[in-house]
């Protein structure tokens, strides 16, 4: 008999938004909580023995990135759960699929146009802890030749985002209220939908045939804020700013060759598309 075991996909980090984007499309998941799991991974047990797929999410809340307030709770999180967990994992016996990492374009750090095979050079202490993860997770998955894709994900927005730039500028417009930017909103980033996100990871997880490291996951096109309010303005969106100095990366940018061989990047939602829909279905309500 045809062994129809389902492969289940067990999603750390409940609270992400990538995390319960990607839970509502695949058909079999478990989303679990990265602060249930520091109180006791006894609830992995269920996967004993069991197919399943792991995408790790955990990190530091986004809008709490820049907070040490309690330094040790900040790396427990961010790297001691994601190996104490799979090492759960695999001393339980646990058929592991295909383990995803989501990792940030921060590990690259002052790379302005950033392909998998560029050094990374972490210059922040979030993205020091993201290129400190990738690497246990390589060495572990190495020795167990288990399957790791870890993906480098860029300027993500779209969903129940509540933190980006995007969300920010959409939040201003709404309410009223003056958007503060940066060095006058020069800078260019690679900003990509977690639809888009969820699209690849869909298929990293479903095609078997697909063996890849490290990925990026950007649209490839770099947008300045400057240009985006530019082109807000012309449609008759028009958003008070605040401007401020800083030093920042001026270009950020996703080599999207790799990732098109997983799919059709061209396909992707334009940014400044998103903004105009989602703005004037508002204002139609």
């Amino acid at each position: 008999m045809e062994n129809s075991e389902k492969t289940i996909t067990v999603i750390i980090g409940k609270r992400s938004n990538l995390s319960s984007t990607l839970s509502k499309r695949l058909r079999v998941t478990d989303l679990l909580s990265s602060e249930s799991l520091l109180e006791s991974l006894f609830q992995l047990d269920k996967y004993n023995g069991k197919k399943i797929n792991v995408v790790f999410n955990n990190f530091q809340p986004s809008t709490q990135l820049k907070s040490f307030i309690n330094p040790a709770l900040y790396v427990e999180i961010s790297i001691s759960l994601t190996v104490k967990i799979l090492t759960y994992l695999i001393d339980s016996n646990a058929k592991i699929n295909k383990i995803i990492y989501t990792s940030s374009s921060s590990v690259y750090g002052n790379s302005s146009v950033a392909c998998e095979d560029s050094q990374p050079c972490p210059v922040t202490i979030p993205s020091s802890l993201k290129h400190l993860n990738e690497q246990f997770l390589e060495r572990i998955c190495h020795q167990h030749k288990l399957n790791l894709t870890i993906t480098r994900v860029f300027n993500m927005y779209g969903g129940n985002d509540k933190f980006s730039i995007i969300r920010k500028l959409y939040d201003c417009y709404q309410n009223k209220i003056v958007l503060t930017i940066f060095n006058n909103g020069n800078s260019i980033r690679d900003f990509i939908h977690v639809d888009n996100v969820v699209d690849v990871y869909e298929k990293l997880l479903l095609d078997s045939s697909i063996n890849i490291n490290i990925l990026n996951i950007g649209s490839g096109k770099g947008y300045s804020l400057s240009n985006i309010l530019k082109n807000l303005s012309k449609k008759g969106y028009c958003i008070d700013t605040s401007n401020t100095y800083s030093k920042e990366v001026s270009l950020s940018k996703s080599n999207t060759i790799r990732l098109n061989t997983v799919v059709d990047v061209a396909s992707f939602i334009d940014v400044n598309e998103y903004l105009l829909n989602k703005l004037s279905k508002t204002c139609q309500g």
